[in-house]
Order: C-alpha cells, then structure tokens, then sequence
C-alpha cells in the first residue's frame, strides 16, 4: 500500500534519526577501540619498516663480505674475512676452504712465500712447517662444519664441500707422516662419495692403498752390499808408443804386489879438470 504525501517528513525523521545513531555508535566504538587498533596498524608499519632497513643491512654487510674475500690472497687475510663475516656463512665457508688449499700448497712447495724477481723465497723452516700444518687442517675442519650446518646437519647434501676437505685433511696427514690418519680420511671419503661420486671414490681408494706404500720403510744397503767399481787404465785411441805401454804395465803390476817402484841413483858429478892438467 503505498505511504501518503503526509507520512513522507516523519519517515525522513526516522531515517535521520537512525544514521545519527549509528553515527553515535561508531563515534563511541572509535572512543573505546580506535587507540587500540591505531597502535597496531603503527606496530605494523614500524615492523615493515624495521624488516626493510634490517634487509638492506644485510645485503650490504654480503656485498662488503663478498668484497674483502675476493681481495684476499694470502691464508692469515683469508682468516680475518672468515673470522669477520662469520654472519655470511657462505663466505666464510669459501674464505676457510681457501685457506687450507694456500697452507697446503705452501707445505708442499716447502716455501712460505714464493721467489718473486729479486726477492728470494722464504723457506719453511720445521716450527712454522708444524703451524701451518695445523692451521690448514683447522681450515679445512672448520669449513666442513659451516658446509655441513648451512644443509641443515646432512653431510651429504654439503657433499661438494666435505669432500674436498677431507683430501684436503688426508694430504695435511700424509704431509706429517700420519699415514695411517691419512688412509682413514680418505676412506671415510671414498664412503660418502659411493656410487653417487664413481670418480671421487676411485681416487679416494687408489690415494688409500698408496698410503700403505708409503707407510712400508725401505731398507737401504749397507757399505758391505753396494757394488765396486773398478778401473783399469786405458791405452789411448789409436796406440801409443812402446815407452807409454811398458809404464803402463809396470804400473799395473807394482799396484797388484803392492810395491813401490825403486828410486834410480842420481849419476855421480864428472871430475873437475886440473889446474895443471
């Protein structure tokens, strides 16, 4: 049924009546809980912010990491970059790795730093032989552990590193005449290689045995068991003449009855002519 012209002012009272109210109910609710939820929408905006900042922190922090490792050329720089970027697994992971690799060439160079033009090398003397022994198979260590941590404890997911290590720490070994350490490295490395790494695995067990050749002493020969070589004087090429053989010969047989040639009397001095001769 359709509302008369008359009731048309008292529905727009109602109407204006009911949006005042629920004007009247938000301005209450925004009275009561609008703090509370401006509080979490600035939380909120802060935390974005903060993950942004702590975000470009760290993507500077990788590119300066990454930076000091390129630049690093000699084991004790590759130290500091490994032991100041410990927060970038990654590159302290490489920095350790090429620590060793360098300590291990400088063992078995036998020189510290190598000759360059005029400046001679530096020799490893036995005391700093030792250190970088021991610095290389802490090197080595230490770069598994970050490998092995980074695949979340699974050794064969950080496989491309272990492995390395472990030649790297069987060489260390070996180098200190710890053979046996050394075949023990290496067929822990011909283990986790199997059949996934075919090649690893055959040079880990071919590296293995040869460690038990070195392992074995050679005996060397007394002085009664080497051999005596003998000479014997040789006539010139073509022949000589009849005086040069017959001394030859009496040489020869002097020598053979250990006897000295006898020593020809000096000729007695001619007499001097007289005065009235």
């Amino acid at each position: 049924m359709a509302k008369s012209p008359a009731d048309r002012p008292s529905q727009v009272q109602t109407q204006d009546l009911t949006e005042s109210r629920i004007n009247e109910d938000f301005v209450f609710w925004l009275k009561k809980n609008g703090s509370n939820y401006l509080l979490v929408v600035l939380l909120a905006a802060c935390a974005a912010l903060g993950y942004n900042y702590w975000q470009r922190k760290q993507i500077e922090k990788s590119s300066v990491a990454w930076e000091e490792l390129g630049q690093a050329t000699i084991p004790e720089s590759l130290d500091e970059v490994a032991k100041a970027h410990a927060n970038v697994p990654q590159v302290a992971m490489i920095a350790e790795l090429s620590a060793g690799d360098r300590r291990l060439a400088q063992i078995r160079s036998g020189e510290l730093t190598p000759k360059q033009g005029d400046t001679p090398a530096v020799l490893l003397d036995e005391a700093t032989r030792k250190i970088t022994q021991d610095a290389a198979d802490a090197n080595y260590t230490k770069a598994a552990d970050i490998a092995v941590k980074l695949a979340n404890g699974s050794r064969e997911q950080a496989i491309t590193v272990v492995l390395p290590t472990l030649f790297g720490r069987a060489a260390v070994a070996e180098s200190r005449g710890d053979f046996e350490g050394s075949r023990k490295l290496l067929e822990e490395a011909a283990a986790l290689a199997g059949s996934r790494w075919p090649g690893y695995e055959k040079l880990a067990k071919w590296r293995a045995n040869e460690t038990l050749t070195l392992a074995t002493a050679v005996p060397l020969p007394t002085a009664a068991q080497l051999p005596v070589k003998t000479t014997t004087p040789v006539a010139p090429a073509g022949g000589g003449d009849d005086l040069f053989q017959q001394l030859i010969q009496e040489q020869a047989t002097q020598g053979a009855a250990g006897e000295t040639p006898a020593e020809t009397p000096a000729p007695a001095p001619a007499p001097e002519p007289g005065s009235g001769g």
